[in-house]
């Protein structure tokens, strides 16, 4: 009988998601010598190659496609298979914080598995900006998923989320460019405006929202351009090469997804916590 490590499966599943052997390493508790030899013998093992280096992370090749698929299935399946068996099921109500980007790109689908894995823990999830989430914390929150600049010894860091201009290309060549943001204390607001001001282009706020659905359908409208995480760009809209229509746009750099857990926390709060950082 031939099987697969599900720890090798985890490391490599941590690798694709954070784009890093140290990252994924301090996630499992593990050096990034130790990630390193686990992926070159699931690699062995299935005789494919599963990564290529990608600038300073990697990409998966066709055949690490297949299977980041497969373990995630698989990763899902036996933490399901776990909590069956816990002599003490997880119980309560947990209240989630995140900005609302993530919440219509990133967790349905990790909350969806959460709730079969957890079926008697019930989520509260509310959208918010970050700065909100922040101050929000114990008071409203249990947990939040939030944007930052920098961080600090109470964040939890996810993910670096490189930035990148979004929306109709035509616009770019307007001498005032639209933007569409959300309110003042956003940081994608605050990054599209500090890049066009380094490059002294002139712009103009056509429309304001703090919801993500109604800022998408003003981009889908072509009210404006504006800055989004790569992975939360929907799939109606256009990302926006740096070069576009013989304009250049500045770059808007990168963030960091952070996690915070309320202090006092319940146990179905740091379950959900530990869910979450192992999934996205």
């Amino acid at each position: 009988m031939k099987h697969l490590s599900l720890e090798a499966l985890r490391s490599f599943s941590a690798v694709v998601e954070l784009g890093s052997m140290t990252l994924a390493g301090e996630r499992m508790g593990r050096s990034q010598p130790a990630i390193s030899l686990q992926l070159k013998k699931l690699e062995e093992q299935l005789g494919v190659e599963l990564l290529v280096r990608q600038g300073n992370g990697f990409a998966l090749t066709p055949d690490g496609d297949v299977l980041f698929d497969y373990a995630q299935r698989m990763l899902a399946l036996n933490d399901q298979a776990w909590a069956q068996f816990e002599p003490q099921q997880v119980s309560g109500k947990v209240r989630l914080g995140i900005t609302s980007e993530f919440a219509s790109s990133l967790l349905p689908k990790v909350l969806g598995q959460f709730a079969q894995v957890y079926p008697q823990v019930t989520l509260q999830v509310t959208s918010g900006l970050s700065k909100d989430l922040l101050s929000g914390l114990g008071q409203q929150f249990d947990i939040i998923l939030a944007l930052r600049e920098q961080t600090n010894k109470s964040d939890v860091l996810i993910q670096r989320e490189e930035l990148v201009w979004v929306g109709s290309p035509a616009l770019v060549e307007q001498p005032s460019l639209p933007l569409v943001v959300a309110p003042d204390g956003c940081i994608y607001r605050r990054r599209a405006e500090q890049s066009l001001q380094r490059i002294r282009q002139p712009y103009r706020i056509t429309y304001t929202n703090t919801d993500f659905s109604g800022l998408t359908a003003a981009l889908n409208s072509g009210l404006g351009i504006t800055v989004l995480a790569k992975s939360t760009v929907p799939e109606s809209v256009s990302v926006i090469d740096a070069l576009a229509n013989g304009q250049s746009l500045p770059t808007p750099g990168s963030v960091n997804v952070i996690m915070r857990l309320a202090g006092g926390a319940s146990s179905a709060a740091s379950q959900l916590a530990d869910y979450l950082k192992a999934r996205i």
